[in-house]
């Protein structure tokens, strides 16, 4: 289909071709053809790189110019969200306006009220359903990206229940790579279905076992017995790698050892620029062994780097200057990186205290970024075979179909926050109406039943009622109570409020960092840090040390809560470390963790301290304990000693400008108020854009110079201290 026969606005037209796209693909064409312009709903499972993205834009744009509202746009990761936002303001020339949002579980968010295409991670857009944000009656699309994800066990529940929230009310585009039963979630959904092979870059497959490469059309290939050997080949011809393996170690481990190799084959100015690359990224043990890779061209990618890192990588791969990158399987379901040759070293990953298959999907889904449009005819996905037999692998990973998907809403700690939230936001007024929300479920769809989930959540109800987030009246109408309320608002587990609840009297009692650190740890919504074998002794010396302070019993050896205990003492230690101005590098190196896990570890201690709070608000709060609660929050959020508190609330000013003002005898407001911006300039970190901030923030007035008085206006600061 030609973009000129669309039958849609000639705006969009107009746009497309700008693009340089003057054909559409086969399924996208197909896609458009379904009824989706129309307003029906769509399953669309294609591969990567076939164009999914451009026909949600498509019929995104052409409901909103046709009928107005609002579309969301779901994805599952914060970086993919990014990525899709930077893609559609694009369309802002036609007017529209584009928002991303991401964090703040605790917020109705009106200002998007003023956009038209919302892009939000899953988690992000089922709290602000809850808040009950008053744009959301505009909503007439919900695009829900990589919706495969619905089959994931920590995530599925949520985009499930956005779904069957959202079915009826808007229409939904449901997208995906691969679904191993679209049928059956089309049938759901009562959408269209379009599902297609189809490719614009054609993929080759096979499996490379001691040094023969057996491609799937029966042809063989030779290399030197080492896989290293096919990621080489890939830089010779011109071209980029990706190489999946199973761990972070793993990731980094061969990172290194492929950029002497690499490194070979890069010119005198990509070395050059690899060094700039280098020399803009910061000084800790993750990133020095990247520094090391970097150096040769190549980089790994995983959990255990900052955002930063993980940006500035990808961007470098996609510019060329980073020939190979060794990940984890977490990038193949995040941004898109094609390449044109993936390599796929790991087929087993290791969990449940065993070795077990990645399943079919996810090697699918990395093999599906092997092929560049634009840059190549061919793609090339590659499976070692390192100990397996090849046969096999063809066999399970090259014809197999990926798994179907399976609902995860019976995942007790989602169902239990869900079954909150339909009680106390949606208004859901009774056990029968409850029932027959479930029944509107995928869960229910699949099984054709709800007489499981039925079971599950009187039980679930009978928690909530006991534990006084509910209550019933005398005709069995659910009663939603200000506790329950606000903790399905504040999006965390019911068991994480009732363990704050419980824990109120012993921190009035006595209020300390560290007991508080590790009553955060031991809810479920926190990523605790595990306790390594070698590490457990001294973690348990640390909890009897400290033992005055914990607002629980110490679990004796034999209990099954004695490890689980050991690592939320040593996540609580790493946040005590963190408040008390321990370096960056020295918490990476004393607990063998990397920055994007201590970053994880913030923003989950951040957000749970904040839910802390709210609740305690509802419970009488003593005002001294709240506001000593308060002063923690903050010096969690900036990583700052008490001294520091008054200067991180100053805007811009985090752990090393409060610090560096502190030293250099800038102790308090006042001191700023009284000091002269000279001297202030002076302090590491303090630039103009900074001083000129504080000074509007404190409402400071600074004189204009006389001999500028004839300019009739107020000069910038860089003018007044000239």
């Amino acid at each position: 289909m030609k973009v000129d026969e669309l039958p849609v606005d000639e705006r969009i037209k107009r746009v497309i071709k700008k693009r340089g796209i003057e054909e559409l693909y086969p399924p996208q064409a197909e896609a458009l053809k379904s009824g989706v312009l129309e307003g029906k709903n769509l399953v669309l499972a294609i591969p990567t790189a076939s164009g999914k993205t451009l026909v949600s834009e498509i019929v995104m744009v052409n409901k909103l110019l046709s009928e107005g509202g609002k579309a969301v746009y779901l994805v599952p990761l914060k970086a993919l969200a990014e990525e899709k936002y930077r893609e559609f303001k694009e369309w802002e020339v036609l007017g529209l306006r584009v928002a991303a949002t991401t964090g703040d579980y605790d917020s109705t968010d009106e200002w998007l009220g003023r956009y038209d295409i919302i892009v939000a991670t899953a988690e992000k857009f089922d709290s602000l359903l809850r808040h009950g944000a008053s744009w959301i009656k505009d909503v007439k699309l919900v695009v829900a990206d990589e919706v495969h994800l619905i089959g994931s066990y920590d995530r599925g529940a949520t985009l499930e229940m956005i779904l069957t929230h959202m079915l009826g009310k808007a229409q939904i585009l449901a997208l995906s790579a691969t679904v191993g039963n679209a049928e059956e979630l089309a049938e759901w959904l009562d959408a269209s279905l379009v599902v297609s092979d189809w490719r614009p870059v054609e993929l080759r497959k096979g499996i490379f076992h001691l040094g023969q490469l057996f491609w799937e059309d029966g042809k063989i290939d030779r290399y030197p017995e080492n896989w290293e050997s096919l990621a080489v080949d890939a830089v010779k011809r011109g071209k980029q790698a990706l190489v999946f393996v199973n761990t972070r170690r793993s990731a980094e481990k061969e990172a290194v050892s492929l950029s002497s190799k690499i490194g070979r084959l890069l010119t005198k100015p990509e070395k050059r620029a690899l060094e700039e690359l280098i020399a803009s990224i910061e000084d800790n043990p993750t990133n020095e062994k990247l520094k090391r890779a970097l150096k040769g061209g190549v980089a790994f990618h995983h959990a255990g780097l900052s955002r930063a890192e993980r940006t500035l990588i990808e961007d470098a791969f996609r510019n060329g200057l980073i020939k190979v990158i060794t990940a984890t399987p977490t990038l193949s379901a995040g941004v898109n990186l094609p390449s044109f040759r993936v390599i796929i070293r790991d087929t087993k990953r290791y969990a449940n205290f065993g070795w077990i298959d990645i399943p079919v999907l996810e090697i699918q889904q990395m093999m599906g970024r092997a092929g560049r449009p634009k840059y190549d005819k061919v793609g090339e996905a590659i499976i070692v075979a390192r100990t397996e037999d090849p046969k096999k692998l063809i066999d399970k990973y090259i014809h197999g179909k990926p798994e179907k998907l399976f609902s995860m809403l019976a995942n007790e700690q989602a169902f239990r926050s869900q079954v909150l939230a339909l009680i106390t936001n949606f208004g859901v007024e009774d056990f029968r109406e409850l029932v027959n929300f479930l029944a509107r479920t995928f869960y229910a769809h699949q099984r054709g039943d709800t007489s499981s989930l039925e079971y599950k959540a009187k039980d679930i109800v009978y928690f909530l009622i006991e534990n006084e987030f509910i209550d019933m009246d005398v005709e069995n109408r659910f009663i939603a109570l200000p506790f329950g309320r606000r903790t399905s608002q504040l999006y965390i587990d019911p068991l994480t409020a009732k363990k704050f609840r419980d824990a109120f009297p012993a921190i009035e009692r006595n209020p300390n960092p560290f007991g508080i650190f590790q009553l955060l740890a031991s809810t479920p919504d926190m990523a605790t840090l595990a306790a390594r074998r070698r590490e457990m002794e001294d973690y348990l010396d640390l909890a009897y040390e400290m033992e005055e302070h914990l607002y629980s019993n110490i679990p004796y050896y034999e209990d099954s809560r004695f490890q689980g205990f050991l690592g939320q003492v040593k996540t609580a230690k790493v946040l005590l470390d963190w408040i008390n101005e321990v370096p960056e590098a020295r918490i990476y190196e004393t607990y063998n963790i990397e920055p994007g896990d201590l970053y994880r570890i913030l923003e989950l201690a951040d957000w749970l301290l904040y839910s802390l709070i709210e609740i305690y608000k509802l419970f009488e709060p003593k005002e001294d304990v709240l506001n000593y609660l308060r002063d923690l929050h903050l010096r969690l959020r900036h990583g700052v000693r008490e001294e520091l508190l008054e200067l991180v609330r100053l805007p811009n000013i985090g752990r090393k400008r409060a610090r560096a003002l502190y030293n250099a005898g800038f102790r308090s407001v006042e001191d700023i108020v009284r000091a002269k911006p000279k001297d202030l300039l002076q302090v590491e970190g303090i630039g103009l854009k900074i001083l000129e901030g504080i000074y509007r923030h404190l409402g400071v007035e600074y004189t204009v110079p006389k001999a500028d008085k004839q300019k009739k206006k107020k000069n910038s600061l860089y003018d007044f201290l000239k």
